[in-house]
């Protein structure tokens, strides 16, 4: 159901759709959800005598992931994973990560992990999806984020095209 976006948003991004002649490769949406990967629900199903233990914290352990795809499905550009220490245990030995990583105290991004993620990784991975797709070199990407604090205002994010 879209009914909580407004016809203003709609039309709006219509006439940008349609002005600046992009297709579904060349649009783009990225969020940030947050995963507890270590938290145990505090209610499952029991009977109505039982009650939750006392006394026992609730580790809310997470990490945050940064997710980025093009309307049209084509291209799913590497997830960004940002846990609590820059060099966590798990990952000694490793050389080698299916993932871009970052370490923030809270797992939350923030506007610097958020501006290296699209300068160093976003930006030039829709570069060459565009080179891939045969579009013109200087083709237009669009964006999508939400109102999350770490995105900074759009002007900023304005690279190229």
């Amino acid at each position: 159901c879209w009914s909580w976006i407004s016809r203003e948003i709609i039309d709006e991004f219509a006439k940008v759709v349609n002005d600046e002649n992009l297709t579904p490769e060349q649009i783009h949406n990225a969020d940030e959800p947050s995963l507890c990967w270590h938290y145990c629900p505090r209610k499952t199903l029991t009977t109505v005598d039982e009650t939750e233990p006392m006394g026992i914290k609730a580790a809310k352990d997470r990490i945050t992931v940064l997710g980025c795809a093009n309307a049209a499905g084509t291209h799913k550009c590497k997830l960004a994973v940002i846990g609590k220490s820059l060099c966590p245990c798990c990952f000694q030995g490793v050389n080698f990560l299916p993932v871009h990583y970052y370490a923030n105290r809270k797992t939350w991004i923030t506007r610097d992990i958020f501006s290296d993620w699209f300068h160093k990784y976003f930006v030039p991975a829709a570069c060459v999806h565009c080179s891939e797709m045969e579009l013109d070199d200087d083709c237009k990407i669009l964006l999508f984020l939400d109102n999350c604090s770490a995105h900074s205002p759009g002007k900023i994010f304005i690279k190229n095209n």
